[in-house]
């Protein structure tokens, strides 16, 4: 069984690994061996730079080299959809997508017309670009809550507006010039590239499907105005510091260095793929999910972008494509779920029940777009407006980039439209 991906993929999805007293390698090699005694199969992961034009050429030689593509989260996604290489999901009779194995909200999320061409679920559960707000407790004690912040989530108010609210008061010019810099305390550190994180969490997609499985743009709602405002409040409280990183860059970047100094009451992570870099924190802290909308929004919403999975439109043998994918994400969500949670809270410092639960939640409250994997526009207007033009104004930039938008759409639909004719 061959998964082809992008360089350093493997690692951050334990594909294809070996026991070496590693949790997620070792739950890696168990899930595997799991599969291998169960379907006398092998496993090895094709790692390069561009595996989507190597994909395509491969399918268009007439090659089956390949069982399961894993592509970029956005760079090549459509391109596979638009060239018909890939293999719709819905027709692997043996993946039960219905399971808890699996996103279940993926299959309308990610849909075209009824079809399906990237699954994804506890397989590669530990790489979801899965977001969630730090709290440093040592600074409690100065907000005089009515009730612990835990107590809160749990109980549904845990919003961005109150988030807006307990940050206020804590940001400290610690070195005296007289300017608030990257040294300074602050009640937020919020990653300035990511408010579509906030946007998501409030409830608020790029697309929803219609009826008939079709993705329809629906970024323009008085909704999005209100998180635009909301967001906008958050930002330029006086109390946020804006800063960027890549999991890459993380570990000698300012972004770090706020957290692990403690200069920062809240900070927006993405413990999807930074969980290995919470141990280094000496202080304690907690785990929340991103802050809801209001108290009447349903459930915490966690946006997912990452962790794809494509099947090569000439897949020689869908049967066994299909039992070698359940039995993966089974073994996945045996080995592999428990295994993240408890390399998450493996710090001392968040080694508690309530974290746990939180985890548990974020993770059955995956939410996936099509908007945001299969194009690169619509999904960052809420940064461009906010941070970059420090404005509310989303409908004028909105009706700047609809027609881009939809027009990206709108091959993608036709594509698909084609494989039935």
């Amino acid at each position: 069984v061959t998964f082809l991906t992008l360089t350093n993929y493997n690692n951050n999805f334990r594909l294809a690994v070996e026991s070496d007293g590693e949790t997620l390698n070792d739950a890696g090699a168990r899930r595997n061996a799991a599969v291998s005694d169960l379907l006398n199969v092998e496993f090895q992961t094709v790692e390069m730079d561009n595996p989507i034009s190597t994909f395509r050429n491969s399918i268009m030689a007439g090659d089956t080299e390949y069982d399961f593509m894993l592509p970029h989260a956005t760079d090549g996604v459509a391109q596979l959809v638009t060239s018909q290489t890939l293999y719709d999901w819905n027709r692997l009779e043996y993946a039960d997508l219905t399971k808890p194995w699996w996103n279940t909200s993926m299959t309308t999320s990610l849909g075209i017309g009824g079809k399906l061409f990237y699954a994804s679920g506890d397989i590669v559960m530990t790489w979801q670009g899965m977001q969630a707000i730090l709290f440093n407790k040592t600074y409690l004690a100065g907000i005089d809550p009515e009730k612990d912040l835990y107590e809160t989530c749990f109980d549904g108010e845990w919003t961005i507006d109150y988030m807006t609210q307990i940050i206020k008061g804590h940001s400290k010019d610690l070195n005296g010039d007289g300017k608030m810099t990257e040294v300074d305390q602050y009640g937020l550190l919020c990653n300035k590239n990511a408010g579509y994180s906030y946007m998501y969490s409030c409830d608020q997609r790029v697309t929803v499907p219609d009826a008939d499985g079709w993705p329809v743009l629906t970024l323009n709602t008085e909704r999005m105005a209100e998180i635009v405002g909301k967001y906008y409040n958050l930002v330029h409280s006086g109390e946020t510091y804006l800063d960027v990183y890549s999991n890459a860059s993380y570990p000698s970047s300012t972004y770090r260095n706020t957290i692990v100094e403690g200069r920062s009451f809240l900070a927006s992570l993405d413990v999807g793929g930074l969980y290995a870099q919470l141990r280094e924190i000496e202080f304690d802290f907690g785990l929340l999910p991103m802050p809801k909308f209001d108290a009447a929004q349903e459930n915490y919403r966690v946006f997912c972008g990452a962790g794809l999975i494509g099947v090569p439109i000439n897949v020689p043998d869908p049967e066994r494509t299909g039992v070698i994918a359940e039995a993966l994400a089974y073994y996945s969500y045996k080995e592999i779920r428990s295994a993240f949670f408890d390399i998450v809270l493996e710090n001392k410092a968040v080694r508690e029940e309530n974290a746990y639960k939180v985890l548990q939640m974020m993770h059955e409250n995956k939410v996936f777009d099509f908007g945001f994997n299969f194009d690169g526009t619509g999904y960052n207007l809420i940064k461009e407006v906010v941070v970059d033009k420090k404005s509310t104004d989303f409908a004028s930039l909105y009706a700047k980039k609809e027609k881009v938008i939809l027009n990206n759409f709108e091959k993608i639909i036709n594509a698909v439209k084609e494989m039935d004719e």
